[in-house]
């Protein structure tokens, strides 16, 4: 099946579509006629309509000061030395390679394909034909892997441990692919009634609700995710936010 990347233009109700096959790729951005933006993704775990949803979390012997081969300008493929934590055949496919450190650093790469690599080996990770090696590898270069933000996205827990992909536009069963909202007014759920024209963060009480982001609180620096509009909502009922994660 020939995947098509980029921005597609949906019907109302496209945003619903769930299932275990595979219909776009990981990232594709479907906008309705009305301006409301979602990304096709892939869920870790059952999850409800109007949750709020982060990306995976990162794996600790995997996400950064990975030795690498010393790999040339132009190179399409590198290979990397994991920590203690076997990766399995294309767990990082359409996500990034990134340099972390050493010559070369600053620079990101999307993976195309990789076999599995044992835990503490030596494996080859594969780009894009359109996104070579930009700047030769060193010796002293160290990398980091991280999938593709859509691909085993979770409820927002109430502690983040990434950044807020999206909120669930229906029902996703678990190992399925689905719709995440990123732009636009979406029903979220609430844990502490929202303020109407005041931003809305993912909540530290209740995984993938939503709550007032205070500037002057104690929670200041958390990511909005939005405006509250419409009415302010009660706890555990769902309230419109216009989103502003992604447009």
């Amino acid at each position: 099946m020939a995947f098509i990347y980029g921005i597609i233009g949906g019907n109302p109700g496209d945003e619903k579509a769930t299932g275990t096959t595979q219909l776009h790729p990981l990232g594709t951005s479907m906008v309705l006629p009305d301006g409301r933006v979602y990304y096709y993704g892939f869920a870790n775990g059952a999850i409800t309509a109007g949750k709020i949803c982060q990306n995976a979390v990162g794996i600790a012997n995997h996400d950064m000061d990975l030795a690498v081969n010393t790999a040339s300008a132009g190179d399409k493929s590198l290979a990397v030395t994991v920590g203690g934590t076997a990766v399995t055949e294309d767990q990082y496919k359409d996500g990034l390679v990134y340099v972390n450190d050493g010559t070369g650093e600053g620079h990101t790469y999307m993976i195309r394909q990789h076999d599995a690599i044992n835990s503490s080996a030596e494996g080859t990770i594969n780009l894009y034909d359109s996104d070579p090696i930009k700047v030769a590898f060193a010796a002293a270069t160290i990398v980091g892997l991280m999938k593709n933000q859509y691909h085993d996205f979770i409820v927002y827990p109430t502690t983040g441990t990434g950044h807020a992909v999206g909120v669930t536009a229906t029902d996703i069963a678990d190992d399925a692919y689905g719709w995440l909202q990123t732009w636009g007014p979406a029903a979220v759920l609430c844990d502490v009634a929202f303020v109407i024209g005041n931003h809305v963060r993912a909540s530290d009480g209740t995984a993938g609700s939503g709550e007032p982001l205070d500037r002057d609180g104690s929670n200041e620096n958390e990511e909005s995710i939005g405006v509250a509009t419409l009415i302010a909502p009660v706890t555990t009922d769902y309230g419109m936010v216009d989103l502003r994660i992604r447009p």
